[in-house]
């Protein structure tokens, strides 16, 4: 009880501390009263939609509030989760709440663009409202941003784990106008959008301009959207920050055997099978929420592709023209997203092979071995490029990242041409030096390391009381940096001149760092035998070939027709 009474003393004094006044705003929805801080006016706790248990969100877009008015002056509860080592607070089933944080601009200013931040957690845990002090601060976005580059910043939340991924025939048969279930966050998310797209005019935004911006499964989901059933025109950018090592390959979806499957064993464990549909349902329903949690366990909740909402994996709705191609498209990760040398600068073969199977099919640990010659790797630390954590490192930042950012904007290229393509797809990687990390990894650009950077906060993903620590002049400088060149993403659909678009030919990419200027660079990844498993795993799982293997050699023959021709044009 004195735990919870501190952490709240402690909440409340952050909030306090940044209010000057209550405001209030003229809406088509009634009255809505925000707090304003010194730089921008906090529209907080709003809600976007309501939920019943395993169905598609009630949109609340044109609802109007009760009374006339709402003090959206405090955040929303937070999704139902499980137990973490991240703070999170309140929690309930109707969670579905977005915060918008808006500048404090003149009353004749044109419309401002829109940036929607989804958040990380395996679409297991978080919150838009996580961590002490808060992490995804929009007011200290708008803060540290160029005077001249002015964005309204929404945080949202969306349903998580158990609550999101339930697939079952019963489900699927209880609505003839819905015949699918699960993907519960993805429609969530799509229910924001339209809220979004509807009110935000009212608050000084441009509907016309959101960009989405999202880091882990939040930056899977920002790509994901782009495939799903009623994602068109709700967007134009997106943003994905290491959202492609969630891991991102066909193994982080689930086909509909797999997701019945997983979904069938919960109703066997909560002693909710019945012959009878309704029954089951309402068993389920009936359910607590601490119950169906547990039952829920550690496993990973992943999207479905169902043949409806989620037709097909995004590389094959790419392939057949289901993809939506006018997106503007900004991916990459952190230099040490898994920081293998760190946590396990000793490792041998035997372990490493264990730990590459935490991340990899086991079926496809004896072709990794061979091909990178793992059997005779070093754990001898002066091994250089033959230590075994070295090539570890390598082996996962390929498959889980890199590897597949080309094959996605390959995928686009080959199917929509480079006149579709060019100024629409960039690449980066990013450096930094946390110093203020709640983890051990102090100083190493770890997988999360970047959101601090990316929102001016000196908080960390695993903060729960406020950090004894502060920025020095450089780390500011760097965060300040990202802000204006994200902003600039998020106004325009791409980023400034000097950052190149990607071309399969020249795979460059944008090199962010506070060591040296930022500077396009060319990165080499070896992704023939990652390429090669993804086809295969994408033909088993979803009956269906993503053709990337022979992708990688068309592009290779076009490239070669391509300088032909510029020779010959020369002669």
């Amino acid at each position: 009880m004195t735990h919870f009474w501190l952490l709240s003393h402690i909440v409340f004094l952050i909030i306090t501390t940044t209010i000057s006044t209550n405001i209030g705003l003229r809406t088509q929805k009634g009255i809505i009263y925000g707090r304003q801080t010194q730089h921008s006016i906090e529209y907080l706790g709003i809600q976007y939609a309501k939920i019943i248990r395993w169905k598609p969100p009630i949109d609340l877009a044109s609802e109007l509030v009760p009374n006339g008015s709402f003090h959206a002056t405090s955040f929303g509860p937070c999704c139902p989760q499980q137990t973490s080592p991240i703070y999170i607070p309140k929690q309930d089933e109707q969670c579905l709440y977005l915060n918008i944080y808006k500048p404090i601009v003149s009353s004749n200013h044109s419309l401002l663009p829109i940036f929607v931040w989804i958040h990380g957690g395996g679409h297991r845990r978080g919150c838009s409202s996580q961590s002490i002090p808060l992490l995804y601060n929009g007011t200290n976005m708008i803060a540290h941003s160029p005077t001249d580059q002015s964005v309204i910043v929404i945080t949202i939340n969306y349903r998580l784990g158990v609550l999101a991924d339930m697939y079952l025939k019963e489900l699927i048969e209880e609505n003839p106008e819905w015949p699918t279930a699960g993907n519960y966050m993805y429609l969530d998310m799509l229910s924001a959008l339209r809220w979004i797209k509807k009110n935000i005019q009212d608050y000084g935004g441009d509907p016309n301009n959101i960009a989405l911006f999202g880091e882990s499964a939040g930056g899977l989901s920002v790509i994901d959207l782009g495939a799903v059933k009623g994602s068109m025109n709700l967007y134009r950018t997106a943003i994905s920050q290491s959202g492609l090592g969630s891991p991102g390959t066909y193994s982080s979806y689930y086909n509909m055997s797999y997701a019945l499957n997983y979904s069938n064993s919960i109703v066997q464990q909560l002693n909710c099978a019945n012959d009878d549909q309704n029954k089951v349902l309402l068993c389920l329903r009936n359910s607590s929420i601490e119950h169906l949690l547990t039952t829920y366990g550690n496993r990973y909740t992943r999207p479905i592709i169902d043949n409806y909402f989620f037709p097909r994996y995004p590389p094959l709705a790419i392939k057949n023209g289901m993809y939506n191609k006018d997106l503007s498209l900004i991916m990459g990760n952190n230099d040490d997203e898994i920081a293998v040398c760190y946590a396990y600068p000793d490792i041998n073969f035997n372990e490493t092979v264990a730990l590459l199977s935490q991340y990899v099919e086991e079926k496809w640990i004896s072709r990794i071995v061979d091909y990178f010659h793992l059997k005779n790797c070093s754990s001898d630390r002066t091994a250089d490029i033959n230590r075994c954590c070295a090539i570890t490192r390598l082996i996962l930042i390929d498959n889980l990242f890199d590897c597949n950012v080309h094959r996605l904007y390959n995928a686009l290229y080959l199917k929509y041409g480079l006149e579709s393509t060019q100024n629409k797809l960039f690449w980066y990687h990013l450096n930094c030096h946390p110093e203020c990390a709640v983890k051990r990894y102090k100083g190493i650009c770890v997988h999360t390391a970047e959101i601090p950077y990316v929102f001016g906060t000196v908080s960390d993903y695993l903060s729960v009381e406020p950090v004894n620590c502060t920025w020095d002049n450089s780390s500011r400088i760097f965060s300040n940096k990202i802000i204006s060149y994200w902003i600039k993403i998020a106004a325009t659909g791409r980023p400034f001149s000097q950052w190149p678009y990607y071309v399969p030919f020249t795979r460059e990419y944008f090199y962010i760092t506070p060591d040296q200027d930022f500077t396009p660079m060319t990165l080499n990844r070896n992704c023939l035998v990652f390429d090669q498993i993804e086809e295969q795993g994408v033909k088993e799982k979803f009956g269906n070939s993503s053709h990337t293997f022979k992708q990688t050699f068309l592009i290779i023959k076009i490239f070669f027709l391509y300088f032909i021709f510029l020779f010959n044009e020369k002669e």
